[in-house]
């Protein structure tokens, strides 16, 4: 209850400069606060109820930590999300108070069935080709503030399993990658649709990378027997099987060092993690 209080107060600046909200038709009335609908690792979602609700049903969007220690990350994710939400690929956002970390935007559903990889795939290219110039995504760093938010004992043991499998020339053979924009954290959650488009949400991760990176973690939002053919559609005939183990070896990390941290249940241990199938790929 405590927490929601909190965010209430936190999203109180943002109603209150509802005439300011980027709107076709502009609302009539101030909106009303409604109920929590989500809370993930980093954001809690809230209704949004105002006179143009069934016209443009609206949501607020609150950061409730950050899981990454990039300077200026709200400002990079809200510039991301803009880009893609210009291009149709992101709900449209209405007002940002960057003060408070809070978004108010239009609202999207889960797909209707299972996303398939011809769907991904052309997500994550119509994603590549977006003018944007944000930053590098930094890897490393991530990973070493994965590694040094856990016990020494704990981080040794990841430092042991990265070591034994190479994990420093898949994140150098990544480096040397032709950098595009990209998502780099299209897990099912963030996959959403207005029924016309697939689109992403949470950009907190977006920057530019290697494809290859962004295409493996995107796949964990596909069936096995998807996956190979998520990546047919996105390279074709410029596959790089050199690249797409290497994606597929870093991905698979950042993901268990960031469960380490924010899902501790969920990770996986340093020895179980280095005797995945794709460690050996």
């Amino acid at each position: 209850m405590a927490q929601a209080v909190v965010s209430a107060e936190r999203l109180s600046p943002a109603l209150a400069a509802w005439r300011a909200w980027d709107l076709a038709l502009p609302l009539q009335a101030p909106p009303r606060l409604g109920l929590q609908t989500a809370q993930g690792s980093g954001h809690a979602i809230y209704e949004i109820h105002s006179d143009e609700e069934a016209r443009t049903p609206l949501l607020g969007r609150i950061r409730t930590q950050s899981t990454r220690s990039v300077k200026g990350g709200f400002h990079q994710e809200i510039a991301a999300w803009q880009a893609a939400a210009d291009a149709g690929l992101a709900p449209q956002l209405v007002y940002v108070d960057e003060l408070n970390e809070v978004a108010i935007c239009h609202k999207a559903h889960q797909p209707q069935t299972a996303v398939d990889a011809e769907t991904l795939g052309r997500l994550c290219k119509q994603i590549y080709a977006l003018p944007s110039a944000a930053p590098r995504l930094q890897l490393r760093a991530d990973i070493k503030t994965y590694l040094d938010a856990m016990s020494a004992p704990a981080q040794r043991a990841w430092q042991r399993a990265m070591l034994g499998r190479n994990v420093d020339e898949a994140l150098s053979l990544l480096e040397r990658d032709t950098p595009h924009f990209c998502h780099n954290d299209l897990t099912v959650g963030n996959l959403l649709s207005d029924d016309k488009q697939l689109m992403a949400i949470d950009w907190e991760y977006a920057a530019l990378g290697s494809r290859y990176f962004d295409i493996a973690i995107a796949a964990g939002s596909l069936d096995l027997k998807e996956r190979d053919r998520l990546i047919d559609i996105v390279f074709a005939d410029t596959v790089d099987d050199t690249l797409v183990r290497a994606g597929r070896r870093v991905a698979s990390l950042v993901t268990a060092l960031w469960q380490t941290q924010f899902t501790p249940l969920e990770a996986p241990e340093p020895t179980n993690w280095a005797s995945q199938p794709e460690m050996h790929a």
